[in-house]
């Protein structure tokens, strides 16, 4: 039989919660999860998942500039709406973007 080691882990009260409620929900126990863990470092020799610092995307420099953009072509009368994704896809397939603006002008009118 192998020898086992002890191991303390410190964790928010409710982080530990949550987390032992998903790997009972998974038929596992907190000690055989983080077992399962250790075993994929060890054996990946990386930690399985990607660790980031960015904070969300969406706020990410480059979608900011390209909603910025889409702001701005809004306001420049660029954009063009459609009821349905059928109707999008029959507009683009047959017409170009300055017949589709025009029909939506005149239909406005």
């Amino acid at each position: 039989m192998l020898a086992t080691s002890v191991i303390t882990v410190r964790m928010d009260d409710q982080l530990k919660k949550q987390f032992e409620e998903i790997v009972n929900d998974l038929g596992l126990n907190m000690t055989t999860a983080i077992t399962a863990f250790a075993k994929t470092v060890v054996r990946q020799e990386r930690i399985p998942f990607e660790m980031s610092v960015k904070k969300d995307s969406f706020y990410s420099p480059a979608n900011m500039a390209a909603l910025r953009e889409s702001i701005e072509q809004d306001r420049r009368g660029e954009v063009i709406t459609f009821n349905s994704i059928e109707e999008l896809e029959v507009a683009a397939a047959t017409k170009t973007f300055e017949q589709i603006k025009k029909e939506q002008e005149q239909d406005a009118r």
